[in-house]
């Protein structure tokens, strides 16, 4: 809740602040997330302070919470140093781009501690209406203004079927409290139909938001259209608050139904990382294929959810959760050196890269492997953890994700092979690297190192 709260008033700060001291946007939104990320750490690491406490049977801050929320805000603040060479023509409109992406963090700490439906309901509208306005915040960008009205209007619809399913929930249990759910539905053997309508039309709303195939259409011109920054967030921010709602909802409220809705997960977690996977390979666009590539991972997040209850589920989903985000930012800061310098987002800008600039190839490229699973690095941890965590469930489940991963070694090496392989086309002058970038990317590689190193530091925080 402290970090809650102190999110919550430096967007408020920061959007005052924007009226008049444009040069303190970016210094008071990095203090405002670094003072919030140490809160998260003293509730975490603390004495205790801050575990299990309640706020009107709405909220329950428990580790779980407390973890996802650093792991959110961690990402939040590598953002905000990035933001410094990536909103570096905004003039008017500086507060407003960081007011709203501190509002949408807010939203994405409600998902982490929620124990109401209300709540649930309320932290996803915090987090994505501030991403509706930021994804068309290019209002002289055509594409931009697609990706805000796509994401706008999918996301509407997604909202629409999540109370639809809430209010059959509602319906069948006479209660929005999910332990309350939870000891209507007992075991699972006498549901009300109503009630299995609702889980499957909330799995359905839920994978709107988690882009999970076939609910997935929006994301590609979403991510694509909007500003590079905004893409960055949306991949690591939106996607992990979104799993972790969907991780705690059924842990919580439906464990006893997991026999009915195991089924559709592991239907739609099979589709997505295939689909998404096997689209990748035929992209050109470095954007459209992290959008893809950002789909398929939530087909192996969704292995989190069908391993509810078994030991080490939730601690799989933090290692993934924290490695992704920590690789597709230091992947971001690399493609935003490059694309901003050249004007090109397509493979081929990447041409020549390890000769022309190797510390951006470099970033890249472990970036890269991370995210394909690439022993040693910790994108491998990450993927093994949840592989064991729901291969006892899943075996035929987990075959089919490590043929995958395999696949998508094949669209990830696309881009070193064109940065150390590929002629770069053009004899430009090396790439400027802005310090703010520079900071940020190592930062990221860092952490990468430590959690490859010491992957059990994380892991056993929950």
């Amino acid at each position: 809740m402290t970090a809650l709260l102190i999110l919550f008033l430096t967007a408020i700060a920061v959007l005052f602040a924007g009226l008049t001291k444009r040069s303190l946007l970016q210094p008071l939104s990095l203090f405002g997330t670094l003072l919030a990320l140490g809160a998260t750490g003293y509730d975490l690491f603390g004495p205790g302070f801050g575990w299990g406490m309640e706020y009107a049977s709405m909220f329950r801050f428990m580790p779980f919470a407390h973890a996802f929320s650093g792991v959110a805000i961690l990402a939040t603040v590598l953002i905000i140093i990035l933001s410094g060479w990536g909103f570096r023509n905004l003039n008017s409109t500086l507060g407003d781009h960081y007011g709203l992406i501190l509002f949408s963090l807010t939203g994405a700490l409600i998902l982490f501690s929620f124990t109401n439906l209300t709540m649930l309901f309320l932290g996803i509208e915090i987090l994505s209406i501030p991403l509706y306005v930021l994804a068309g915040s290019r209002r002289d960008d055509l594409t931009s203004n697609e990706a805000a009205l796509k994401y706008f209007l999918m996301g509407s619809f997604a909202t629409g079927i999540l109370l639809f399913g809430m209010a059959l929930i509602y319906g069948a249990t006479a209660s929005f409290d999910l332990g309350t759910i939870s000891r209507v539905i007992g075991n699972g053997d006498q549901m009300p139909g109503m009630l299995k309508v609702g889980i499957l039309i909330m799995i359905m709303g839920l994978s709107f938001k988690v882009s999970a195939v076939p609910f997935h259409f929006w994301a590609p011109d979403v991510y694509q259209g909007s500003p590079n920054l905004i893409t960055a967030f949306m991949a690591t921010v939106v996607k992990t608050a979104g799993f972790a709602a969907f991780y705690r909802l059924f842990a919580i409220a439906f464990p006893g139904a997991e026999g009915f809705w195991s089924v559709p997960v592991a239907l739609v977690a099979a589709l997505t990382m295939t689909v998404a996977n096997i689209t990748a390979i035929f992209q050109q666009d470095f954007k459209r294929m992290m959008a893809y590539s950002s789909i398929s991972h939530a087909g192996y997040l969704l292995l989190a959810v069908l391993a509810i209850g078994t030991e080490g589920a939730d601690r799989a989903l933090l290692f993934y959760t924290l490695t992704y985000s920590l690789a597709t930012i230091c992947a971001f800061g690399a493609f935003i050196i490059v694309a901003e310098q050249t004007g090109n987002s397509s493979f081929e800008a990447f041409n020549g890269l390890g000769k022309k600039q190797p510390l951006v190839a470099l970033v890249l490229t472990l970036s890269m492997l991370s995210l394909a699973g690439i022993p040693p690095l910790a994108g491998f941890f990450g993927k093994y953890f949840l592989f064991t965590a729901a291969f006892a469930k899943y075996p035929w489940l987990i075959v089919l994700a490590v043929i995958n991963s395999a696949i998508s070694i094949y669209y990830y090496f696309k881009i070193i092979i064109a940065m150390y392989f590929n002629r770069e086309d053009s004899q430009e002058a090396s790439l400027e690297i802005p310090a703010g970038v520079r900071l940020a990317v190592l930062v990221g590689l860092a952490l990468i190192a430590w959690l490859t190193l010491a992957p059990g530091s994380v892991y056993g925080l929950i």
